[in-house]
């Protein structure tokens, strides 16, 4: 008889909108279940849950939440309450933590920054509830499977859009689904395919297996965009847009062998952070603006960065605390540091990246590792190990056969940095060639650096310079190499693209074979000739292949020698051709689509006649 009086009750004043005003509800354990925090029938049972309904919850400034349900036992049901005013964004209208076997059903969340937040609970249920939030609408966080093991039905909505959420699924596609929250957890061998997020929460994958997201469409989410918790095997490709997060694009943590592949990830925090995720790789991404691209910590063993590209982020990549990290083939231009390698570092290799108009090229408090085939081109400091005050003592690292070009400084080793092997880089005109206040060792092996304005004599024919190259700070180079002729790999992204032949002819039927790089990859297109001094340059062709035709323009900045542009259509056409001037702010393109485009050195197209078809490739 209670509880039909109590049921009577709430329909009536839910249908009739007399719900009654009050401020928040807090229940702490199973003992302030009680009328004055807003229970009106039950006993607590399965059979006989607890019931608070019908509530109209202001929340006051002061106040994090509206209802707050925390270390009970007891079954409940949260039902027909309204909660209007949660502005407290480490709070929520509505918090259920450490609980179990509870309701929450037609509920109305609104004028609020966060709506509902599930913290180390089980056994759940949502459904037919309104989450108008500015911040997350709904947030389910825990440290074991269990407190994923909720049912949420898709008649929870945030701003309108369901929540999809998924429990204990195995082989199976997900697809399509343009969703305010999407969850997957306990799952193995999921693909979730073409996913859409705009304005609403991310995509949270939980203690699954081999979970795959492909094709997804995130923009402007609340939090994170994709999260990934203790989900060995996840993998995200193949999605062009992940952008504009609040907090990280994505987020990977207790989560081994997590691949990322050719996605663009954009004005995000971060991103993506990784934290204690062993064997992670991420290739072929674009990353766009934002304070930092990829930061990694936690430990994380042996992750790679490889292939992407990074545009005016401030921090490229940050390593904070990595074993054995590996950061190659990466273009980058305009930004704060490059890449970032912090004290608690170990065995990096940073490798044949290219990097323009940075502030630092490479920045490093960690040990023992390797920078070598860099190409870092005006820069304030191209390769840099920062003074630390005694809190880090990079110690043991190696940097060789890099190129650092008109930047201000070349090197600069601080006074903690002990046992740093240098030899055999390129610094080309650059204001100053290094500074070493450590206790660092120049030409280990014999062999110093080239330096492009050094001319000491060589009296004993040997290419090695007989006056040694004392730095500012203490450091000097002892054997300083007069011929830069030993160097024969190209520096930096370049030195990794394939190798071809292009065959031309003109319309008088003269043909051309020319060695060409391909750049078929977004960071090989994106970086092209920019920072190449010219005497490496004038002997190169780049050919720019697409997937598809394409409209794309060329520009020239931070490119120091004039060059020719011709486009192809799909099936070699000639489709245009001009002459571009180094180092300016012109673009450059063609009237009509097209699939390639040949860069080269003025003149180098001479034999040919202005209109030029691409017979194939050898």
């Amino acid at each position: 008889m209670r509880k039909a009086i109590g049921l009577f009750a709430v329909l009536f004043l839910v249908i009739f909108g007399w719900a009654q005003e009050r401020g928040p509800i807090m229940i702490r354990g199973d003992a302030d279940f009680t009328p004055e925090n807003g229970v009106i029938a039950g006993t607590g049972t399965p059979e006989d849950p607890f019931l608070i309904a019908g509530w109209t919850v202001r929340v006051s400034k002061d106040s994090p939440f509206g209802i707050y349900l925390a270390n009970t036992t007891k079954a409940f049901v949260l039902r027909g309450c309204v909660v209007i005013g949660a502005q407290d964004p480490n709070g929520a209208a509505i918090v259920l933590e450490n609980v179990q076997n509870g309701v929450v059903e037609d509920c109305l969340v609104r004028e609020s920054i966060n709506g509902i937040a599930i913290q180390a609970s089980r056994n759940l249920a949502l459904r037919d509830n309104f989450l108008g939030v500015s911040g997350l609408g709904l947030q389910v966080l825990g440290t074991t499977l269990e407190h994923y093991q909720h049912v949420i039905e898709p008649t929870t909505t945030v701003n309108g859009k369901p929540v999809y959420y998924f429990f204990g699924i195995e082989d199976t596609v997900l697809t399509d689904l343009d969703a305010g929250n999407i969850v997957i957890a306990g799952a193995k061998n999921v693909v979730l395919r073409g996913a859409k997020i705009d304005q609403t929460d991310g995509i949270t994958v939980a203690f699954s297996q081999n979970v795959r997201i492909e094709a997804a469409d995130i923009s402007r989410p609340r939090g994170n965009g994709i999260t990934i918790l203790s989900s060995p095997g996840t993998s995200v490709r193949d999605s062009p847009r992940i952008a504009n997060s609040k907090n990280a694009g994505i987020a990977v943590i207790l989560s081994d062998n997590v691949r990322v592949e050719n996605c663009g990830i954009y004005a995000n925090l971060v991103g993506i952070y990784v934290n204690a995720s062993d064997n992670f790789l991420a290739q072929n991404n674009a990353f766009a603006a934002g304070p930092v691209g990829v930061h990694i910590t936690g430990a994380s063993r042996e992750p790679i960065v490889r292939k992407s590209l990074f545009y005016q982020n401030s921090y490229g990549v940050k390593l904070e605390s990595a074993l054995g990290p590996t950061v190659e083939a990466c273009s980058f231009w305009q930004g704060d540091i490059a890449i970032f390698l912090d004290k608690n570092v170990r065995y990096a290799r940073v490798a044949q990246n290219s990097i323009v108009a940075y502030g630092y090229g490479v920045s490093n408090f960690g040990s023992e590792g390797l920078i070598e085939l860099n190409h870092i081109t005006r820069a304030n400091i191209g390769i840099i190990f920062e003074e630390a005050y005694q809190e880090a003592f990079p110690t043991g690292n190696i940097v060789r056969q890099n190129v650092i070009y008109r930047s201000y400084d070349g090197f600069y080793f601080g006074r903690e940095s002990r046992d740093t092997q240098i030899y055999e880089n390129l610094v080309w005109q650059c204001q100053r060639w290094a500074r070493d206040f450590g206790q660092n060792v120049w030409a280990p092996y014999g062999r110093g650096n080239w330096y492009s304005n050094y001319t000491g004599p060589d009296a004993d024919g040997d290419g090695i310079g007989d006056d040694p190259i004392d730095f500012t700070g203490g450091g000097r180079d002892p054997a300083p190499l007069l011929s830069r002729d030993f160097f024969t790999k190209l520096p930096g992204v370049l030195g990794t693209m394939e190798i071809r032949t292009v065959v031309l002819a003109d319309e008088a039927g003269n043909t051309l074979r020319l060695p060409v790089l391909i750049a078929d990859e977004a960071h090989e297109r994106f970086i092209g000739f920019m920072g190449i001094p010219p005497e490496l340059g004038e002997d190169l062709a780049i050919l720019f292949a697409f997937d598809t035709p394409t409209v794309s323009q060329f520009h020239m900045q931070n490119v120091f020698l004039p060059l020719e542009i011709v486009f192809f259509g799909a099936d070699g056409s000639f489709l245009g051709r001009n002459l571009m001037k180094p180092d300016t702010q012109d673009r450059y393109g063609a009237a009509s689509p097209f699939l390639t485009a040949l860069e080269v050195p003025e003149g180098r197209l001479s034999p040919l006649g202005r209109a030029i078809r691409l017979l194939g490739l050898e």
